[in-house]
């Protein structure tokens, strides 16, 4: 069995970013949110969707050029430490190992230069009104030579610096919020992350993207109800992980309404969830944090964890359960009947199957 000292989770970051809709409409959701297809060559199966983000780079992210930068632009580091959860419990260690300053400000630049990168959006700022939070997110758009920076970006992260240098832009760290940390199975066989997800609500509704040829074969701006039926339908493949995070995104219709739940919530951190994976004789079960078979070292479980019965009997006698059960590719239920984690909404009352059912 691994040790922790051998596996190894490189740190990364994602971008939920929402988009307020242009007209009132009668849909269920006033807003969109946008998922990438990645290419052939970066994707793990037909039609892999994912929200904007990368792997954290240290010499781009975390340099002691962005102290310098930011203290050029008259940030203060009471400025800065509005960007720090105020979480009671302790941080997940992914946020506690920044070097030159903290992972809640080198990790959101993570966010802000891979998106950019992949989809052409530069989230920025040009004064330091309101960054005590609650602020709906900035996208630059004054015209400058985007393809040419896009791809400086995607060959040196650290000409993203260059790039706000030169446009004389600060990137908008205070709207990005912080929705939850996940951290690959220890049973997974590819590379392994800790990525921390944050949300940020855009009022722009006819945002410009520009994509990046070799990451991202197209991309869409979908309500969270259209993005969990077509992942269903197999019109797109949504990781289970963005499927769980899809389905607490279901339980909130309103753009404004997220905003403020982001932003408020987002003061109390995240507990890391890493899925634990068990397999019974007729599905793939993932088990998370609060589920009477989550065990307390997931990242010990390099292994499925067989079961010697069939779904059905075991969700027969399930009485704490927080779980999605994976019967194929497409064909993925969620069950959850615990209190949410970090004071988050529960998933989206439709897809919560309730065992008892089974």
């Amino acid at each position: 069995m691994a040790t922790t000292d051998q596996i190894q989770y490189r740190p990364s970051a994602s971008l939920i970013l929402a988009s307020k809709q242009a007209f009132h409409t009668k849909k269920e959701y006033d807003y969109n949110v946008l998922l990438m297809k990645r290419t052939e060559r970066t994707s793990y199966a037909l039609n892999h969707c994912v929200f904007p983000g990368g792997v954290f780079d240290a010499q781009a992210d975390e340099s002691a050029d962005w102290l310098i930068y930011f203290q050029e632009c008259g940030i203060s580091w009471d400025q800065l430490k509005l960007l720090h959860s105020r979480q009671s419990m302790g941080r997940p260690e992914l946020m506690t190992q920044g070097v030159e300053f903290s992972r809640d400000i080198s990790l959101r630049l993570t966010a802000l230069r891979e998106t950019f990168e992949e989809v052409g959006i530069l989230l920025c700022r040009k004064n330091l009104k309101n960054l005590n939070g609650g602020q709906p997110a900035q996208v630059l758009v004054q015209p400058f030579d985007r393809e040419y920076w896009q791809q400086r970006v995607h060959n040196d992260a650290q000409q993203f610096l260059v790039l706000c240098r030169h446009l004389a832009v600060i990137p908008d760290l205070w709207a990005l919020n912080e929705w939850s940390i996940w951290r690959t199975p220890a049973s997974a066989s590819s590379r392994k992350y800790d990525t921390v997800y944050y949300l940020a609500a855009l009022e722009n509704f006819n945002v410009d993207l520009l994509l990046e040829p070799t990451e991202v074969a197209a991309a869409y701006w979908l309500q969270p109800s259209d993005s969990w039926l077509q992942s269903r339908e197999g019109l797109i493949w949504l990781p289970y992980i963005l499927l769980y995070e899809t389905a607490r995104l279901m339980s909130i219709p309103g753009w404004q309404q997220l905003l403020q739940f982001a932003y408020d919530r987002s003061t109390q951190g995240s507990t890391l969830l890493q899925p634990i994976y068990y397999r019974t004789n007729d599905c793939l079960i993932g088990v998370l944090p609060g589920d009477e078979l989550y065990l307390p070292e997931p990242e010990y479980c390099n292994e499925s964890i067989v079961l010697p019965c069939s779904i059905s009997e075991l969700n027969t006698v399930a009485k704490r359960f927080n779980r999605y059960m994976i019967y194929s590719f497409q064909h993925v239920d969620f069950a959850c009947n615990v209190p949410s984690l970090d004071g988050h909404f529960p998933l989206q009352t439709r897809v919560n199957t309730r065992l008892a059912k089974l």
